[in-house]
């Protein structure tokens, strides 16, 4: 599965550098014939069993829920939705879901498999992405630099490695970013053959719009680096790429709306202010991202390294995009180490040559091409960690998105109709086919309706007053410390049924109106 390291550098300084290691060990041949998987593999086989350690990790997001219950909508149905079925406060509004093919594959297994399901696939997908940018990398890097990398990108992915589209999608975006920026690195023209990549990934997730940002920029770049008796080359190899990968992305059941869809989330203002993904990151919260930016400053002041021009707005736009939202820490977990992998070999090889030249040696072992046996050996040892998950029935319990005992209390109780409810508990009401006030569609209720809804949540009486009076609750199932479980608190026509750490419920005592 991976080439040789010279081969993959393709230059005479790795193939001498190569041998030189050949003729350290070449003492040691023997003890090398056993079925070792090469580094891309074994660092995919530990990512894979690190997230099955904590299986339950993967799933405390509320939109995992809402995610299974669109799928298990479009198997009943035969259809994709093209308006909300799961709401009372948005009946018949137009929804598209530019995610539909990760929620038909999370429905699916949910069906067939259960949490387990979910948990394997999830845990998979986020592996196979480590494990594809070990690949990359190993083409640039030794074998050293590259794990270094890859523990520290692993480390800034894995508080994003939930049950979600993103994550299902995460091996296309490490695919395409490693694909189109070898290309550029090898100065050769970007391959068609990869755009059936993005067709897959539009179907998935919204995020394929910075995979064609990033051929966007990298087809600038290419014409900019270029000499000028080679601009124009340039600019017709890539404008062709860049035409069919948005012709590609297009290949979508939603066509341009689906293209469009996603670019309105960057123009809501209320979803940027109330949901964690879209906040600057809590340093407190996210000591992965600040080793990594100190890290960036260390690696750039000891290795001297320069980056072109290019690269380096490259990476302070990452940086900033990843400062402005938390969400963003993906993109620079994945295009960064890509982006600088060329520069940055070129840089530390030497170094390594002279001051670590045995363990380098040594390292690079494990980047020699890999034997079928060695493939197979990764491959059941991946099956055997995934036994226990697999065999093992995973109980959904009380925590943060899955109020399923205030649910049972309240149905005990006889609380049925329109419920005003916290955004966290959305997608667990839809997955147990309860209409929501609001849940994680954002696109779809719109700045409006979210800044309503956030105002409301946070204790702000009047905008509480306007979503009673403009939506005929009759029940309300809320987070105990929020400020509108303090407001109905206090507020005439209401009574408490049940609270715990998780939920608080009321029901109304008072009709709507009255």
């Amino acid at each position: 599965m991976i080439t040789d390291i010279s081969e993959k550098r393709g230059a005479p300084e790795g193939r001498q550098l190569h041998g030189q290691f050949h003729g350290q060990f070449h003492g040691r041949r023997t003890a090398w014939q056993l079925p070792v998987p090469s580094l891309p593999l074994l660092v995919g086989v530990a990512v894979f069993a690190r997230l099955l350690v904590e299986r339950t990790a993967l799933l405390h997001d509320p939109d995992t829920y809402l995610h299974i219950a669109a799928g298990q909508w479009m198997v009943a149905h035969h259809a994709l939705p093209t308006h909300d079925p799961f709401s009372h406060s948005m009946p018949g509004v137009t929804w598209i879901s530019s995610e539909w093919l990760a929620q038909l594959a999370m429905g699916f297994l949910y069906d067939q498999l259960g949490w387990r399901g979910i948990v394997v696939a999830t845990a998979a997908a986020f592996a196979l992405s480590i494990g594809l940018l070990t690949r990359f990398l190993l083409r640039r890097l030794d074998a050293f630099p590259s794990l270094i990398a890859v523990i520290a990108t692993s480390a800034l992915l894995e508080p994003h490695a939930l049950a979600r589209p993103h994550i299902l999608a995460l091996p296309l975006l490490v695919a395409w970013t490693g694909i189109l920026l070898g290309a550029r690195d090898d100065d050769r023209p970007p391959p068609y053959a990869a755009l059936p990549l993005m067709v897959l990934w539009a179907n998935l997730h919204a995020s394929y719009l910075f995979g064609l940002a990033l051929t966007g920029y990298l087809a600038v770049e290419a014409v900019w680096q270029a000499g000028a008796d080679h601009r124009r080359r340039e600019a017709m190899r890539w404008a062709g790429f860049v035409a069919a990968a948005c012709l590609a992305a297009l290949v979508n059941p939603h066509g341009i709306a689906g293209f469009v869809q996603p670019l309105r989330l960057m123009q809501m203002p209320a979803l940027q202010r109330s949901f964690a993904e879209w906040l600057s990151p809590d340093f407190s919260k996210s000591p992965a991202l600040e080793m990594w930016l100190l890290g960036l400053l260390l690696l750039g002041f000891t290795a001297r390294l320069r980056l072109p021009a290019t690269r380096l707005l490259l990476l302070l736009g990452l940086v900033h995009m990843t400062l402005q939202h938390a969400r963003h820490g993906d993109l620079l977990a994945v295009v960064v180490p890509l982006a600088v992998a060329a520069p940055l070999g070129e840089r530390l090889r030497p170094l390594l040559r002279e001051q670590a030249a045995d363990l380098t040696a040594w390292a690079a072992r494990f980047t020699q091409p890999q034997r079928p046996i060695s493939a197979v050996v990764a491959v059941l040892a991946a099956a055997i960690i995934a036994l226990p998950t697999a065999l093992t029935p995973i109980e959904r319990v009380d925590d943060a998105v899955t109020p399923a005992a205030a649910l049972a209390a309240a149905q005990r109780a006889g609380l049925s109709g329109p419920v005003f409810n916290s955004e966290a508990f959305g997608g667990y009401l839809i997955f147990r086919g309860i209409p929501t006030m609001i849940d994680g569609r954002a696109e779809m209720y719109g700045n409006d309706f979210l800044a309503e809804a956030y105002a409301a949540e946070q204790g702000d009486e009047t905008a509480v007053a306007r979503l009673l009076a403009a939506h005929p609750v009759t029940w309300a199932m809320l987070i105990p410390d929020t400020g509108a479980a303090g407001v109905l608190a206090h507020q005439p026509g209401w009574q408490r049924v049940y609270d715990d750490r998780y939920a608080i419920v009321y029901r109304r005592v008072a009709p709507p109106g009255g």
